[in-house]
């Protein structure tokens, strides 16, 4: 019976696309259509809520024995739920962005509408080929929701992510249509008013993941660059772009706005691999659905590529299709068709990546070539472009030698590596960069090729003779013409300082976008903590001076210069001469030559020096404009933002959360002093009786002590699980001081064994146990950083909603 709601919802999408206007000729039946995506998720959530184990996947992830909510969590706990919630989201989420944006046409609305729908169909598709309401054969029962996720920010935290990715696809959509309709008026309206919201609920989400990490798991820290962790960190970088790109000097063209769009899609669909194909990133403690085996291949694609004859594989391999999809109809539309970039080619892509996953790359090593082929050579062949512009004071990469570079770059990228992703990111960046009349005018596309090739580099994605190749590519115009000659002007002056500090939040989010992709793409054997840090540093450190240089645009140019290049200068020779004078583990070593105490250096002077101008600046603006401007909301994240990245470089770059010296072995009643603390193991506390979650819990009272005066008493704990795989889950606890918390964690290595010793012998046979425990000066400040940031953003959606877009007839 509960299988009908999925053929229901599968016929509402089918109708809704059929005659999307009913959204708002119908609005009472488009209503109810809405209502009936909803409804395979509403079924499924009720059948967890009642413990219907009559339905095989309630009875192997639910549980009569656990709370309400948890019954609810376990909804999305494993494969099938999250589609159906996503499904739904999406479905709201077509709803509430269901009338005609600003001055949208009516045929690009109706295709907006039309792909959201089409792509909530494939959700539910995909969700049929997992049977979630399938029978019970022979009353099977599983282990229920894993342990680790009966938590209360299980309930919050997954479905706050889902929305976003449900924005992020809402902003492709429209990208999409404007693409195929040329219906580019105020297109910088219609973006970013599907943009903000998808910003606030991302920053939400990813927020309380980050509580979640700090407040209940053993992490103790907010953010360790576990692999899921970043795929979500993807389109925010992409929400938070596209939110500055009207800012930027001059007008951004319309592939500009919506490839950006398409990309904010691609990465949410991206992220969403990352997580569900479990096993491809292995060092990803977010693996719980699928675990990893065997000797898999070195790169990511041909690992998702395993995945396809297992039951997940539709869903794997539909995601993959999208992405090439939508990078397909981008490579069309930046060769200078940015009108009806589907015609002729709409199913080009979807092919050439059928053709790719139905090969064994271990047989076919062909099957990449092969689908760069079709997917970029075929859109050449369709529409081929005349050669060389007929200025000779113009360069381009289709008059020089006349070679076919289009093709010539990404087949390169290919022998030389035979990674399907380093190839299709190459062939996304250089085809604008081959399109253009005059390359050294797309100067931007250029760097983030160069960015691509030094990150391939450092993050081992690539040898370093192939990143040279492949950057050659990128500054050949540069080297075959030289720099672009120009009129003498004085540069520095006020003008053109705040125009650098306008261009800077586009193309340092761009670089740190791809910079962070590559890296991700690179880790799936190994967590790159330190490349992240190290690498990301220049740019956060670029970042806090273009805020400090714009909010002090009234001072004079000389002395912003000045003070930027200065404090740039004192970062590096602090970085060099006293990497230690922060505290922490600032003295641990991250390569031969760098410790944790560099990367701080990079980062902290900048940020501290930004947060006076940039705080001074919400004030001043609320005083002179009110709260009904969106400038002061925008430099309230900005001050948001800076105030988290110093607490950031205290909780997490000072912070070694593998280093030994952080665990403290503890004698009852005997004080230990650590970093000016005393702690002083006071008993063992042994329960097994009225928990809410797990057979048996075991914690430690430990008093803390500074100088001779207790300030606070902590109980670090465990709690296991009887008849589990899992290990027990740690239960942190935090004493709160004014310059931070210090976390303590219960160490797991002992659990057993203390467990045996307190059955036979009692607690008071316990003199001696180990704690980990972190002292986090700042901590305050990343959550501080993190409200502030979510009441700027909450303020500029409520500014933007209160903008009610106005659609133009057909006629105009």
């Amino acid at each position: 019976m509960w299988g009908w709601t999925l053929v229901l919802a599968a016929l509402a999408c089918i109708i809704m696309m059929i005659w999307p206007r009913w959204r708002v000729e119908q609005p009472l039946v488009s209503v109810v259509l809405h209502l009936a995506i909803a409804a395979p998720f509403v079924a499924l959530a009720s059948r967890f809520i009642v413990n219907d184990t009559s339905i095989l996947h309630v009875a192997l992830n639910g549980g009569e024995d656990l709370p309400l909510k948890y019954r609810f969590a376990a909804t999305w706990a494993a494969r099938e739920g999250p589609l159906l919630m996503w499904a739904a989201w999406m479905g709201l989420v077509a709803w509430w962005f269901g009338r005609p944006l600003a001055s949208e046409m009516d045929k690009t609305h109706q295709l907006r509408l039309r792909l959201m729908h089409g792509f909530t169909l494939l959700l539910l598709l995909i969700a049929m080929t997992l049977d979630p309401f399938a029978e019970n054969p022979l009353g099977l029962k599983g282990v229920g929701l894993n342990e680790l996720l009966q938590t209360d920010l299980m309930v919050i935290h997954p479905p706050l992510i889902f929305l976003a990715y449900s924005l992020c696809i809402a902003l492709a959509a429209t990208g999409l249509a404007i693409l195929q309709y040329d219906d580019d008026a105020e297109i910088d309206k219609r973006m970013l008013h599907q943009t903000r919201p998808g910003i606030l609920i991302a920053t939400l989400g990813i927020g309380l993941g980050g509580l979640w990490a700090y407040m209940v798991l053993d992490w103790g820290g907010y953010w360790a660059w576990d692999p899921v962790e970043t795929g979500s960190f993807l389109p925010w970088l992409a929400l938070v772009l596209m939110g500055h790109l009207r800012t930027r000097p001059g007008k951004a063209s319309t592939l500009m706005w919506a490839g950006l769009g398409m990309a904010a899609g691609v990465l949410a669909l991206f992220a969403t691999l990352v997580t569900r194909a479990g096993g491809v990133w292995a060092t990803s403690v977010h693996t719980f659905v699928i675990p990893a085996e065997g000797a898999p291949p070195t790169n990511a694609f041909d690992r998702m590529m395993l995945l396809r004859d297992r039951v997940e594989g539709v869903e794997i391999v539909s995601y993959v299709i999208l992405i090439s999809l939508l990078c397909g109809v981008f490579i069309r539309a930046a060769q200078g068709t940015t009108r009806r970039p589907f015609t002729n080619l709409f199913f080009i892509p979807i092919i050439g990546a059928l053709i790719a996953v139905l090969f064994d790359y271990s047989t076919y090593a062909y099957a990449p070539a092969l689908f760069f082929v079709i997917m970029v050579i075929a859109p050449t062949l369709v529409d081929r472009p005349k050669f060389g512009p007929k200025d000779e004071s113009l360069w381009s990469y289709r008059g020089f030698l006349y070679m076919p570079w289009l093709f010539i770059v990404p087949l390169v990228a290919n022998i030389l590596t035979e990674d399907l992703f380093f190839v299709l990111l190459n062939a996304l960046i250089f085809t604008p960069l081959y399109s253009t009349l005059d390359t050294r005018d797309a100067w931007g596309w250029s760097a983030a090729g160069v960015m691509m090739c030094l990150a391939s580099a450092w993050s081992g994605l690539v040898e370093l003779h192939v990143a040279a190749i492949m950057l050659g590519f990128y500054i050949l115009p540069w080297l075959v013409m030289g720099e672009e000659e120009t009129e003498s002007k004085p540069w520095l002056t006020r003008k053109n300082l705040i125009q650098v500090t306008l261009w800077a939040p586009v193309i340092l989010t761009t670089l740190y976008i791809i910079l962070t992709l590559v890296i991700l793409v690179s880790s799936i054997d190994a967590i790159q903590f330190n490349a992240h840090e190290l690498y990301g540093a220049p740019f956060i450190m670029a970042m806090a001076l273009s805020l400090f240089t714009y909010t002090s645009r009234k001072q004079s140019p000389k002395q912003i210069v000045s003070v930027v290049f200065g404090i740039a200068f004192a970062s590096v020779l602090f970085a060099i001469l006293i990497p230690s004078a922060l505290g922490g583990d600032a003295s641990e070593p991250i390569s031969e030559f760098l410790s944790r105490g560099t990367i701080a250096w990079l980062v902290l002077p900048s940020v501290l020096v930004a947060l006076v101008p940039v705080g001074s600046e919400v004030f001043n603006r609320v005083k002179s404009s009110g709260f009904s401007k969106i400038a002061p909301a925008a430099h309230l994240v900005h001050f948001g933002l800076l105030l988290l990245l110093v607490g950031h470089v205290f909780t997490t770059v000072l912070v070694d959360r593998g280093d030994a010296t952080h665990r403290i072995t503890l004698v009852r009643g005997e004080m230990v002093e650590v970093d000016g603390y005393g702690y002083v193991f006071e008993d063992i506390v042994l329960e097994s009786d009225g928990l809410e979650v797990g057979d048996g819990y075991v914690g430690a009272i430990i008093s803390v002590y500074s100088g001779d005066e207790k300030i606070g008493e902590v109980e670090p704990g465990l709690i296991r699980f009887d008849g589990s795989s899992n290990p027990p889950r740690s239960e942190v606890d935090t004493l709160v001081r004014y310059h931070g918390d210090i976390v303590f964690i219960f160490d797991g290595s002992q659990t057993t064994g203390l467990m045996q010793q307190v059955s036979a012998d009692g607690t008071d046979s316990v003199q001696r146990m180990r704690v980990i425990i972190y002292d986090l000066p700042g901590s305050h400040l990343v959550w501080a950083g993190w409200a502030l940031m979510m009441v700027g953003m909450a303020w500029l959606t409520v500014l933007d909603a209160r903008k009610i877009p106005h659609p133009r007839s057909e006629e105009e």
